[in-house]
């Protein structure tokens, strides 16, 4: 059944512009949650904007007047307090569920993440560094999954997507570091051979994929990723045919790689991201997404290869725009730091 009119939290970015897309090419009014100005896009016929913040009951009666889905998008990030992840991440997706089935809401989905399958990791040492607020995250992201299940129980019709590590025009996340050096034609650092699986998303096929588990009355948890991947190394070498820049893979060996990863954790600065980390110690990533192409119907139709290079492509363009990489992603401290270890090896 089409959704009457959709609630998205968080719904200011760049996935909740996708998401808008996506619902408004079906015709659905949408409307919006989220603690920023709206951008430009989000005052368009057919899209309505709410500013608050999902604890507060006030914004949230006003948000879901009329609204019979809702997807919950809005988080705290890791690089957050602990405080505001568990304030944000769990009780506000509790205070969001119980208004929801007050007010008549049918469907709710929650977008969470692949981080809820990994194991407990804290900071040895500092119990605020990012290692121990990134263990913080994962613990607010089960128990948020752990509220909708529970609201699913009293006769909120609910879902959990689990999406893999998402990227597309618009944004780049991790691997800004490794296209600026494909842009420049250098050396692109590959942690360890490269002989794992790393599934990615685009992020254009998660939003489709979120679409149709809306119309559906499919619950429980639904894991999205692309249908067609190949190695770490052989995807990136395909982004390297096409960019075709003179930039070549240059590999760190596996255990120096893991030692710069500890290294860079230990030291207190930002956690990379998993991509690196299942690079260096030559472990596969994936999803399983049966349950989305069999009961939803939904097939992606970007390739990992084909997701790298549209999102390189706009990447590149970008900057062309600008002319600066840090207008169109700022690199994090600890990306820097890996650069200038690739950048001490390679020579």
């Amino acid at each position: 059944m089409l959704p009457r009119q959709v609630l998205i939290t968080g719904g200011a970015g760049f996935l909740g512009a996708h998401l808008v897309g996506c619902f408004r090419q079906a015709e659905i009014p949408v409307r919006l949650l989220d603690q920023t100005e709206g951008p430009t896009w989000a005052h368009r016929p057919g899209i309505e904007y709410v500013h608050g913040d999902v604890r507060d009951p006030t914004t949230l009666a006003a948000a879901l007047a009329g609204v019979d889905t809702v997807v919950h998008a809005a988080f705290a990030s890791p690089w957050q307090t602990r405080e505001l992840i568990t304030q944000v991440n769990i009780e506000g997706t509790r205070r969001l569920c119980a208004e929801a089935v007050a007010r008549g809401v049918r469907r709710l989905l929650l977008l969470s993440s692949t981080i809820v399958l990994q194991p407990h990791r804290a900071h040895p040492l500092f119990p605020n560094a990012p290692l121990s607020r990134l263990d913080c995250y994962r613990t607010s992201r089960v128990a948020a999954e752990a509220v909708v299940t529970e609201y699913g129980n009293q006769g909120l019709s609910a879902a959990i997507v689990r999406p893999k590590t998402f990227l597309g025009p618009g944004r780049v996340s991790a691997f800004a570091l490794l296209f600026e050096r494909i842009r420049q034609g250098r050396p692109v650092p590959m942690l360890g051979p490269g002989r794992n699986r790393y599934q990615l998303l685009d992020v254009r096929d998660m939003a489709d994929g979120v679409r149709l588990l809306a119309a559906s009355e499919a619950e429980g948890v639904f894991g999205l990723g692309a249908y067609e991947f190949a190695t770490v190394r052989e995807d990136l070498q395909a982004l390297l045919n096409y960019a075709q820049t003179g930039a070549r893979l240059w590999v760190l060996p596996g255990w120096l790689a893991r030692v710069a990863l500890d290294g860079i954790e230990l030291v207190g600065l930002t956690p990379l991201s998993e991509w690196h980390h299942c690079s260096a110690r030559d472990k596969d990533s994936l999803v399983d997404t049966s349950r989305a192409e069999g009961e939803l119907g939904w097939r992606p139709k970007r390739s990992n290869r084909q997701t790298l290079i549209d999102a390189y492509a706009w990447y590149a363009a970008s900057i062309a725009q600008t002319g600066t990489a840090q207008t169109v992603h700022p690199v994090s401290l600890s990306h820097r730091a890996l650069k200038g270890i690739a950048g001490i090896f390679s020579r």
